[in-house]
């Protein structure tokens, strides 16, 4: 059996990044950055205010204070959006909305809240410095400068940086499409308010898988069931080339029993590059490919699919899609153990717990019964407590990697 590290690297150097597509700036939200993008204006573009004041020249109100005042003559307004009509001279103040350009001859802005209106003139109550609630022209980028690195993931606020840099098209890694496979004679599909027959089970991994492939960023190009069939398992997976995808992920099939026929199908079609991994829950893993789609065979059990589905597919999908090394695994910390936890010494296995903050370093606990068959032990689960592959069990107050899931 591999290690945890080798099966990932053994499959990571198998993952190649997919082409480069252009799309709508909107569209470009949640994939990854293909190129650099330099600045082709100076943000802000000119001096403006930051505030809704009046613009004066500092020097004409040094000493002002509101039991002495300085009276200044009004100018027309300069709003958002226009020119000032009028530089401010000597003895003279333009009212001036917030992001309106600073009239020439102005050189500070004193806030509404610290004048008094005096028929055509107003009355400053405070004097100001030089600068005072300027945005200067190029303060938050500077023409040419490079504003965003090729591999930057974008969100909200890259998409907003890539408005103001006028980007109405942006050149992204395309995500994966994926092909979503769940197995097994016992499983059907799921119907409003109809129980599963006797001896069946509804489908939870197909849900499941699919739904993890979108959080990773993916595209499910298309979700199929198949029997316990070798020929039946060899035309889905001829459905999934055919549909377009650059990957494969099932779940089920990948153990030894008479009735799994995932691994002899991909053989047949492709080739298997690993099959076991050291690891609980989760040992049977196939990954391979057929041609160049890349095939991940994940076990039938709701939490080791999961669980496997976490450790190594998210990476491969995340470097399909351009993401950069240091951003394919989850966080990784240290942590309390609060309560203890029992383990057999052989497979490095992953606990799902809950770990919170407090007091300036983290604690973990588990969820509850760890059997692989237990769905509701990912219920609630933040992380995956790690517990090496020779220890005996961890105890209260022992720190302990946790790889951080979400929240």
């Amino acid at each position: 059996m591999r290690t945890v590290e080798e099966a990932l690297e053994a499959i990571l150097g198998r993952v190649k990044r997919l082409p480069v597509a252009r799309v709508a700036l909107l569209d470009s939200l949640g994939r990854v950055l293909a190129e650099d993008v330099a600045a082709d204006i100076a943000v802000p573009p000119f001096d403006n205010s930051a505030v809704d004041g009046y613009a004066v020249r500092a020097a004409d109100i040094t000493g002002a204070r509101p039991e002495s005042p300085v009276r200044l003559r009004t100018l027309p307004e300069v709003p958002a959006g226009a020119l000032a009509t009028k530089p401010v001279l000597p003895g003279t103040a333009a009212r001036i909305m917030t992001g309106a350009p600073v009239p020439p001859g102005a050189d500070a802005i004193v806030m509404v809240e610290d004048t008094r209106s005096a028929g055509e003139s107003i009355e400053i109550l405070q004097a100001a410095q030089p600068g005072q609630h300027v945005r200067y022209a190029g303060e938050d980028v500077t023409p040419g400068s490079v504003v965003l690195r090729a591999g930057t993931l974008i969100h909200a606020a890259e998409i907003a940086m890539l408005a103001t840099m006028g980007r109405a098209t942006v050149p992204t890694f395309r995500p994966a499409r994926v092909a979503v496979l769940s197995t097994g004679d016992e499983v059907v599909d799921i119907e409003e308010g109809v129980a599963p027959p006797p001896g069946k089970i509804r489908n939870s991994n197909g849900y499941a898988l699919a739904a993890l492939v979108r959080e990773a960023g993916a595209e499910v190009r298309t979700r199929l069931h198949i029997s316990d069939d070798l020929d039946a398992t060899e035309a889905a997976l001829r459905q999934c080339v055919e549909a377009g995808a650059d990957a494969i992920v099932s779940a089920g099939g990948v153990s030894v029993g008479d009735r799994d026929f995932i691994k002899p199908a991909l053989e047949r079609l492709g080739r298997l590059e690993l099959w076991r991994v050291a690891m609980k829950p989760g040992k049977p893993l196939a990954f391979g490919s057929i041609g160049e789609i890349l095939f991940f065979g994940l076990p039938g059990n709701p939490v080791s699919a999961l669980v496997t589905f976490e450790l190594f597919v998210r990476p491969a999908l995340g470097k399909m899609a351009g993401r950069q090394e240091e951003d394919l695994k989850r966080p990784v910390v240290q942590a309390v153990v609060t309560e203890p936890v029992a383990h057999v010494p052989g497979r490095r296995e992953f606990v799902r717990a809950v770990t919170t903050a407090e007091g300036g370093r983290f604690l973990t606990r588990p969820t509850g019964a760890q059997v692989s068959g237990i769905l509701h032990s990912m219920l609630g689960a933040n992380s995956l407590l790690v517990i090496p592959e020779d220890s005996s069990g961890l105890t209260p107050g022992q720190t302990a990697a946790v790889l951080l899931l979400h929240g």
